[in-house]
C-alpha cells in the first residue's frame, strides 16, 4: 500500500513527493526494490519477501522521495511492537545534494511519532556526516556509530524488561527489531554471542537478518527466543554450522545464548527448546559469566578448556571457557 505524505519543493526547485510504501505492495514496491538493487543478497531476500507478503508480523515501510512518479530516495524501517530499525538510506546518484534524504527523514520521524513508535535503532559510521544528520534528528550514540532514538516520553525499560513468565518461540522475522533492542541493553555479560560478534552492547541489525535468511534457506542456522506475555524479547539462543568456508569444521556447531540481566534464571528454557543436531556442539563463555556456564553444564555440556585473553576488546582482554557436548 502506498500513501502520499507530503509534497514540497527541494533545492533544485523540483517538487518532491514524499510517500510511504507499507509492505506488502506490488505497485510502487518493486520500484523501491529496484532503487536498492545494490544491496547484498540477504537484504534482497528480505525486500522481496516483505513486498510479496511472505513475512508476517513485521512491519516493513519504505519512505520514498518521488520525482515525476519515480522513487529517487529511500529510508526503510522495520518495526515490531513499536520498536524499529532504520536503514537502507539511499539517494540515487543523479539526485544527490538536493536535500532529498533530509526531507524524507524529517517526514519519517513525524510519522513514527504519530504512530506511537517508541524506539528506532540504526548503525552508521561514528561521527561521519551521516552520523551528525541522524544526531540532528535526535539519535544518540550507544556505542560508536550504533545509535538510538526515543520518542517522548520514550520506552520505559523497567516495565519492558520487568521480570515475569516467558515462553520460547522459534526465531522469526517479527523478532528482528526486538532482538536489536535486546542487543542495545548495557546490562549483561561481555561475550553474549560469538556467532553474531555481540560483545556487550552491539548492533544486531545485520547478524539477525543473516541468520533469518540462512534459517529460511535451510543452511543449518536456527534460533529460539524467549518472549514475555507482552511480546518483549528477553533472551535468544542460536545454532550455526561451522562447516562454511575453507576453514570450516563439518559436523561441528556453534551454540550461543544470552538473556537480559533480569531473565538469567530463565536461560535454561532456551536450551530446552533447542532441536539439537547430531554432531559436536561448542559454546564459548566468558569467565565472568559463571551463571551461563552453570546452565550449559546442566544441559550436558562439559568445560573442555580455557583460553586466556581469547576475547580482546579495545579496553581489555578477557579469558574464555570452551564448552562442548556431542549429540548422537
Amino acid at each position: 500500500m502506498y500513501q502520499t505524505l507530503e509534497s514540497l519543493p527541494i533545492k533544485s526547485s523540483e517538487i518532491l513527493e514524499i510517500g510511504v510504501v507499507t509492505a506488502p505492495d506490488d505497485i510502487i514496491g518493486p520500484a523501491a526494490q529496484k532503487l536498492l538493487v545494490h544491496k547484498s543478497t540477504e537484504w534482497q531476500f528480505h525486500l522481496a519477501a516483505a513486498l510479496s507478503g511472505e513475512i508476517e508480523l513485521l512491519e516493513t515501510r519504505f519512505y520514498l522521495g518521488m520525482l515525476d512518479g519515480v522513487p529517487v530516495g529511500n529510508v526503510m524501517t522495520v518495526e515490531s511492537n513499536g520498536i524499529g530499525i532504520l536503514g537502507h538510506v539511499f539517494t540515487h546518484p543523479d539526485h544527490r545534494r538536493k536535500g532529498i534524504c533530509q526531507a524524507i527523514m524529517s517526514r519519517l520521524m513525524e510519522d513514527f511519532r504519530a504512530r506511537d513508535g517508541s524506539v528506532l535503532l540504526l548503525g552508521t559510521g561514528f561521527e561521519s556526516p551521516a552520523y551528525w544528520i541522524y544526531h540532528s534528528f535526535g539519535f544518540r550514540s550507544l556505542k560508536g556509530g550504533f545509535m538510538r532514538y526515543d520518542t517522548p516520553p520514550g520506552l520505559n525499560e523497567d516495565n519492558w524488561f520487568k521480570p515475569g513468565p516467558v515462553s520460547p518461540a522459534p526465531l522469526a522475522w517479527r523478532h528482528w527489531p526486538l532482538l536489536a533492542l535486546l542487543g542495545a541493553q548495557s546490562s549483561g555479560e561481555i561475550l553474549r554471542s560469538a556467532a553474531w560478534k555481540l560483545f556487550g552492547i552491539g548492533n544486531l541489525e545485520t547478524p539477525v537478518v543473516r541468520t533469518l535468511v540462512d534459517q529460511k534457506q535451510e543452511k543449518g542456522a536456527s534460533g529460539v527466543v524467549l518472549e514475555t506475555g507482552s511480546g518483549t524479547v528477553v533472551g535468544c539462543a542460536t545454532l550455526h554450522p561451522t562447516s562454511g568456508g575453507p576453514n570450516g569444521w563439518p559436523g561441528v556447531w556453534l551454540f550461543d545464548h544470552f538473556t537480559h540481566a533480569n531473565f538469567q534464571d530463565k536461560s535454561g528454557e532456551l536450551l530446552e527448546a533447542i532441536n539439537w543436531p547430531a554432531g559436536k556442539i561448542i559454546s564459548y563463555v566468558g569467565t565472568g559469566a559463571p551463571e551461563k556456564a552453570t546452565v550449559l553444564e546442566a544441559h550436558g555440556f562439559e568445560r573442555e578448556g580455557m583460553v586466556r585473553g581469547f576475547l580482546r576488546l579495545s579496553d581489555a582482554s578477557h579469558d574464555v571457557w570452551l564448552y562442548g557436548k556431542i549429540v548422537s
